[in-house]
């Protein structure tokens, strides 16, 4: 028996057929379409409007190459734009002041909107704290700087919303790449809130955003104090090195044997390391057949990517009838994860520390589970996978001719050190931070919405 086709209905009015000059059910069931129709339906109701270009004003980098910054030249480091989304932004490189002539234009302030301009998941927004004022980033965002400290944070929760993100995408363009100008941006319409709602809406923002701040500064700040504890003095560019054949193992790559690697875990090892299998447990489950699902049918699942996002891009749900045994796949509190498969050059095996929030989400295969002994405090856990020499140990242990992955019983044999239980639970506060933050961003937008759907009666 053939399973019946879903069909999705939404009712137009006459007059926006006239002016779409359009009958296709396809445009008219686009959310974005749906969405200038309640901004129409809201403003018969009395509601005022205005757009982000009227509360602010938007703008862009112009477009150009930035040249990377030498050896010892002043520099600015640099995020690609969905840097910005992650719990702690790194540099994923660094740009030469001198060289680039329009840099000021690059440097991200505190206090702006900043919204993605480009890209399959178009939509997505952030505001901008003091950490993230550290950084350079790319024309690949727009720019929205609103001077009224409460309507910035309301339109931050505006644009979370499912109405907000419609209206943001009603705007893009292009025939392969979604795209979205600053008149896109400004033009999009945002109701006028009553006071009483702006302002607990505000309340609820600003705190989100402290906190997110606090947080990231906090995890900061410790991964500083690793880095005085276990300084790496050497040059980390090496390109040739010589070593007996009987040093080797049952690997013949070279990143394997790199002497930042080797060195790293000498160092370690003489300032009382041990391995990681001593302090935990390391999983990775077997690959299993997807079924993906509404959220209210389903769990949300996240990838290597996601699980370094406060509020995770683009996040699916997946039925657990996916699974022969749901538990392998499911995080707990406490669990340090990190992408297991992916570019050991890039984000993987840098870790997240599950939080109560996320208590029993699912992640992918492609996500080691590090499950802490019961005598290990999970923030130093965390704090020792995040230490720079056993980074690099981890990295090393990809394999892969296209795409790196690494086995379980390989991590557990990295050597880590063994932190007090003083700075382990400063970073679990900092997560916790970061946790709450995301559930009262979380809030502001649901209650916004509720607000919307009132005012449209």
């Amino acid at each position: 028996m053939k399973t019946p086709m879903k069909l999705n209905a939404t009712t137009v009015q006459s007059k926006s057929i006239q002016i779409y000059d359009r009958l296709d059910a396809n445009f008219y069931s686009n959310a974005s379409v749906g969405a200038s129709e309640q901004i129409e339906h809201l403003s018969k109701r009395g509601v005022k409007m205005t757009t982000i270009g009227a509360m602010g004003s938007v703008s862009m980098p112009a477009r150009t190459a930035l040249a990377r910054a030498e050896s010892l030249e002043d520099s600015l480091p640099y995020l690609r734009p969905y840097d910005v989304f992650d719990y702690i932004p790194t540099a994923a490189d660094h740009v030469s002041v001198p060289r680039n002539k329009k840099i000021d234009s690059f440097r991200i302030k505190t206090g702006s909107i900043l919204q993605t301009r480009s890209g399959r998941n178009l939509g997505p927004c952030t505001l901008a704290d003091d950490v993230l004022a550290q950084f350079a980033l790319s024309d690949d965002m727009i720019r929205i700087h609103v001077e009224e400290e409460r309507d910035r944070l309301v339109l931050l929760a505006f644009l979370k919303t499912s109405l907000g993100q419609a209206l943001i995408r009603r705007g893009r363009s292009g025939s392969v790449i979604d795209h979205l100008t600053v008149s896109d941006v400004e033009a999009v319409p945002v109701p006028v809130f009553p006071v009483e709602v702006s302002d607990a809406i505000g309340s609820i923002v600003g705190d989100s955003v402290l906190l997110r701040q606090q947080g990231r500064t906090a995890l900061k700040a410790a991964l500083k104090e690793v880095e005085n504890l276990y300084p790496i003095s050497e040059c980390t560019t090496w390109t040739h090195w010589s070593m007996q054949a009987q040093v080797c193992e049952d690997r013949l790559d070279a990143g394997y044997y790199h002497p930042m690697v080797r060195n790293g875990k000498q160092q370690l090892l003489k300032a009382g390391g041990v391995s990681l299998g001593t302090l935990a447990t390391a999983a990775l489950p077997v690959r299993y057949k997807r079924y993906y699902v509404e959220e209210v049918y389903g769990r949300p699942i996240v990838s290597g990517r996601q699980l370094l996002q406060p509020e995770p891009i683009n996040l699916r749900y997946v039925s657990d009838r996916s699974f022969k045994n749901t538990d392998d796949y499911e995080i707990r509190s406490g669990y340090t994860v990190f992408g297991a498969v992916g570019r050991s050059e890039g984000r993987q095996a840098w870790p997240a520390l599950v939080t109560a929030d996320r208590e029993r989400w699912l992640a992918s295969n492609d996500v080691m589970r590090l499950v802490p002994n019961s005598d290990v405090r999970p923030g130093a856990l965390w704090l020792a996978v995040a230490t720079p020499q056993v980074q690099s140990q981890i990295k090393a242990l990809s394999f892969g001719s296209v795409v790196d992955h690494m086995n379980p019983w390989d991590v557990e044999s990295v050597i880590v050190p063994v932190f007090n239980d003083s700075l382990a639970a400063r970073v679990e506060q900092a997560w916790d931070d970061l946790a709450q933050s995301t559930i009262l961003i979380q809030n502001a937008t649901s209650e916004l919405e509720k607000e919307i759907q009132r005012l449209g009666g």
